[in-house]
């Protein structure tokens, strides 16, 4: 008589018959983990629990004492944890008392059940590193997540303010990161602190000691790193994160575009077969997967744009939607639902119908974070849902305004985003209710007539990006606070620029004395100041400089002749006002350019008063150096200054003679020295035309850009003469350039017609 074996899985709903339950064998055992085979049917998820059956009580034959049947009983319980070569992983979170898992037990699948989270975890110590001053170094920390979450990290830089370089990234997918290393060593240590989050909230703090050797080198090629503005920035019209925390989305112009984490240079996405009109991408793994409206097909593709496969038999689509496990969804309206097709191309299934099931316009879907997927209909204000075997779930209405119209819905740690066409942002709960709505961008001032919301995408951190028609995104926290703005004509009005040692770059509109300040990744943080008519606080708003640290902007008005200092920490408090009309100490007849220095002093030149007024970070006079006439250390047509990070040197260009004059300082004594004067008009190196900018970097090296010249020089002036060190032609850089920033570290950003290009 054959032996009979039953599972019994007491924890799984009764309506669920074991017969009809996915089966597993245990192939493997491992410490507190084992290795699983699962018959063709189970479809298994990271994360999901499973039931692990060993022997339990058997039944005999009365007469001949031979086993009838079996009773499997649950022995333990594990976590899917890795999936590869058709083996499952589990790792093992509950066993009974005494029981060692052994090759031939039953599994079973929980679907119902979950897992008792677990936090995120570092493999070894992570080890200290050093760099080369002005290096680029790339970190990657031991970090794993024991319940296979998909993990999102931030990263901070510790350490003396604006001496620490800069990160190529503020948040990442993967526990790696770039940093650029300092363009001198700076005492006192560096620190690169990592937070690290699961989904469900869980958090793993880690740092590693940062150290810097020597001194950049100031003759190596500049390289053109990231770039703002107009011709730079695409104006997306879908945007999707990738597996590796870059981005990949498609413009206006009908462009697939990919970028790195840190939002520096986006790049053209080449196909080796022309895709003619794609309407939307996705990436997962080392495939891109493109959806073309011209020829119905979604095509799959390497990264390097090679074609792998063609998923067809389409007829209207308008969105796709890549899970985890590679499942391709489709929206699809003539075909009346959602096309599915599994990871190898082959089409599975149609999710719904236009028509009994409720569809009348399948515009937007998204996968789920369990396998699932979710289908908006725009028309009737509903998310139609699936689970991962495709059968329907509750259908939910998308509540509020009723001329709003939902245009967008992504999945969210905490739930489910719909996106309405006025930036509205809903997040709905388990249960298909609104847990909180979110304000449209507009609310945060940052910019203005973003146009109609268009498509929104999520971090897994939860973080959101949402498109607008007018070429914006609006970067939103997870509680729907606005946390930066970016797009192609956010720079149009900029007329001069700034850079300081927190990587941030400062913007001034001089004609409406706007101050518009960007993070290290080129997001618009905020919008300050203004002409006095709107309740700001210029008459009319000239040169500006920041202090190294960042802790201080200092912008002049050149109507009222004083110096307007606003708090590079606290944005919103009000700006110290100092100077005024006059020719005394602390006056200003004419005041033309400005400098500031890491001690927070503020250094400002006169074109009718030919002098340079000193002032401390109150505000106070110190001090004034310079006067009229054509000796070396006089000043005939002074139109531009600059000054030494330590504030020990000054640097004024006097455009009558074409010449840079060069004066030691001494704060104690309140003096200033002239030790040399070099320059004069010319073509050749060292030599000017037209300078319109002037600054200085840490090691005390000059930049300037001469429009006439059209090139950017940086040039060595620490001796008695200027050295030229290296020059770029501006027809290389940014054509129509007409300002210049440069960082601390001496990281050059030229700006002009809207754009602005970063070079280190």
């Amino acid at each position: 008589m054959m032996k009979l074996r039953t599972v019994v899985p007491l924890l799984l709903s009764a309506a669920v018959g074991a017969a009809e339950l996915p089966f597993g064998l245990v192939e493997k055992v491992e410490k507190d983990a084992v290795q699983v085979r699962f018959d063709a049917a189970a479809r298994v998820a990271f994360g999901q629990m499973v039931a692990l059956f060993g022997p339990g009580s058997v039944t005999k034959h009365p007469l001949t004492g031979k086993v009838v049947t079996e009773r499997r009983k649950l022995r333990a319980k594990g976590q899917v944890v890795a999936v590869a070569d058709g083996l499952t992983r589990l790792r093992i979170l509950w066993r009974e008392a005494e029981a060692v898992p052994e090759a031939g037990w039953d599994a079973v699948p929980l679907p119902g059940e979950s897992a008792p989270n677990a936090p995120p975890a570092l493999t070894s110590s992570p080890a200290a590193v050093n760099a080369a001053a002005g290096a680029t170094i790339a970190i990657k920390l031991p970090v794993i997540d024991p319940d296979g979450d998909v993990l999102s990290f931030t990263w901070e830089l510790v350490g003396a303010a604006g001496r620490c370089g800069r990160l190529d990234a503020r948040a990442t997918a993967l526990p790696e990161v770039t940093w650029i290393a300092p363009g001198t060593a700076p005492e006192g240590g560096i620190a690169l602190k990592m937070t690290v989050r699961d989904p469900l909230g869980q958090e793993l703090s880690a740092s590693l000691a940062l150290a810097v050797q020597g001194a950049d080198d100031p003759r190596r090629p500049r390289k053109q790193f990231a770039a703002l503005g107009a011709g730079q920035d695409p104006a997306w019209n879908q945007l999707e994160r990738c597996d590796d925390g870059s981005w990949i989305g498609i413009d206006d112009g009908g462009r697939v575009l990919r970028c790195g984490p840190g939002w520096q240079q986006p790049v053209v996405v080449n196909f080796a077969e022309a895709i003619r009109r794609p309407v939307a991408v996705a990436a997962r793994g080392r495939e891109i997967y493109v959806l073309d409206s011209d020829k119905l097909a979604v095509h799959v593709l390497t990264e390097a744009g090679q074609p792998r496969r063609v998923l067809g038999g389409l007829s209207q689509p308008s969105d796709l939607a890549v899970a985890t496990d590679g499942s391709v969804f489709v929206a699809d309206q003539r075909a009346g639902g959602v096309m599915v097709f599994d990871a190898g191309g082959r089409f599975r299934a149609r999710a719904g119908r236009v028509g009994d099931d409720g569809f009348a316009q399948v515009g937007r879907v998204c996968a789920t974070a369990d396998g699932g997927v979710c289908a908006l209909d725009g028309q009737s204000r509903r998310v139609h849902r699936f689970d991962r075997d495709l059968r329907r779930l509750d259908t939910w209405t998308v509540t509020g305004d009723p001329n709003l119209a939902a245009v967008d819905l992504t999945s969210h740690p905490r739930g489910l985003l719909v996106l309405l066409a006025d930036g509205t942002v809903q997040l709905y709960g388990a249960k298909g209710t609104i847990i909180e709505t979110w304000k449209p961008a507009s609310a945060a001032g940052l910019a203005e007539d973003l146009g109609t919301a268009t498509a929104l995408a999520c971090e897994p951190g939860g973080e959101v990006v949402v498109l607008y028609a007018n070429g914006f995104a609006a970067r939103q926290a997870g509680d729907g606070r606005v946390l930066g703005m970016r797009g192609p004509s956010l720079q149009r009005t900029t007329t001069a620029w700034a850079a300081d040692g927190l990587g941030r770059l400062i913007g001034l509109d001089v004609d409406y004395g706007l101050i518009t300040v960007y993070d290290a990744e080129g997001w618009r943080t905020n919008r300050l100041g203004g002409r006095a008519k709107t309740g700001g606080p210029f008459g009319e708003a000239g040169a500006m400089a920041v202090s190294p640290d960042g802790a201080a902007l200092a912008v002049l008005d050149v109507d009222k002749d004083t110096v307007v200092r606003f708090d590079g920490r606290d944005w919103r408090k009000a700006p110290l006002q100092f100077g005024g009309n006059g020719s005394n100490n602390g006056q200003f007849k004419a005041p033309i350019a400005v400098a500031m220095d890491e001690a927070g002093r503020t250094y400002v030149l006169d074109e009718d008063l030919y002098r340079v007024s000193v002032f401390d970070a109150a505000g106070q006079f110190l001090f004034v150096f310079g006067e009229r006439g054509t000796a070396p250390h006089q000043f005939d047509e002074p139109l531009l200054v600059a000054v030494s990070a330590g504030g020990d040197v000054a640097y004024v260009f006097d455009e009558d003679r074409y010449e840079v004059k060069k004066f030691a300082l001494d704060h104690q004594a309140r003096s200033a020295k002239h030790i040399a004067t070099s320059g004069g008009k010319g073509s050749e190196p060292g030599r000017f035309r037209s300078a319109v900018a002037m600054r200085t970097d840490r090691q005390g090296l000059l930049h300037i850009l001469d429009t006439s010249r059209a090139d950017w020089q940086v040039l060595d002036f620490r001796g008695q003469s200027l050295l030229p060190l290296a020059a770029r032609p501006l027809a290389e850089i940014l054509r129509g350039a007409e300002t210049l920033a440069v960082s601390p570290d001496g990281t050059a950003w030229l700006g002009g017609a809207g754009a602005l290009v970063g070079l280190r």
